[in-house]
């Protein structure tokens, strides 16, 4: 019987000392600190960057065509024009040239027509009344005006040398804003009422505030000028 009880005794005795260095491991697995590394991305990651669960948050709301135009963007100011932002320069530029070209052809096809009836009224109703304090005759300067706005508006259309074109197109659309305010003053301007529904120094105000953004803009895509550019701009790169 004896030696039955020693060897159950031991296996006891081993079976409590095992029994109890497991439970110490565990005890010291428990207190293990954090690896460095663990401290780094709880602590010095930010927030924005760091992995979260998107079963915890709510799904971000798409942008609708609504909130783009009720929303902040309402308010947003556009400040690179190039890309799809210079698209409506395009027709801008090309149906204000053609209109120049239109102004400029009084009494024929081409500018200054001398003799025709058309090329002798300006001369007689707006040159010489208005414009008489200029040097030269005022034939020659309305030759000057019809040249400079038929093939200014010529080359402002297609967009080659557009900023001279459009400087010398903004000098007469000037002229014809003091011809009208010296002729009819400013019409009541802006709440007063034209009777005949012609506002006449308006519309070459429009003109030349066009002409004065394309003078400091340029000419914008679909040009010679951007062509010419791309073109010495390559050249000076490589």
């Amino acid at each position: 019987m004896k030696s039955t009880k020693i060897p159950i005794g031991i296996f006891l005795l081993v079976s409590s000392l095992f029994t109890n260095d497991v439970n110490a491991f565990t005890i010291h697995s428990n207190r293990v600190t954090k690896s460095p590394i663990h401290r780094f991305t709880s602590r010095n990651v930010p927030s924005s960057l760091q992995v979260s669960n998107p079963d915890s948050q709510d799904e971000v709301k798409k942008e609708t065509t609504w909130d783009r135009i009720t929303g902040p963007k309402l308010f947003k100011t556009v400040t690179n024009w190039q890309g799809i932002h210079a698209v409506p320069l395009v027709p801008l530029r090309i149906i204000t040239g053609l209109l120049m070209i239109h102004h400029g052809s009084e009494g024929g096809i081409g500018p200054a027509n001398f003799g025709t009836p058309e090329f002798q009224g300006f001369v007689d109703y707006i040159m010489k009344p208005y414009f008489s304090f200029l040097p030269a005759s005022p034939e020659i300067w309305a030759a000057i005006h019809d040249y400079a706005e038929f093939f200014g508006g010529a080359c402002f259309a297609i967009g080659f040398l557009t900023r001279p074109a459009a400087l010398s197109l903004l000098v007469t659309m000037l002229s014809a804003v003091y011809f009208h305010l010296s002729a009819v003053g400013s019409q009541g301007f802006p709440l007063g009422h034209v009777p005949n529904y012609s506002y006449d120094f308006e519309e070459p105000m429009l003109y030349a505030l066009i002409f004065l953004t394309f003078w400091f803009n340029g000419a914008g895509p679909l040009s010679i000028d951007s062509i010419i550019y791309s073109k010495i701009s390559q050249e000076e790169e490589s």
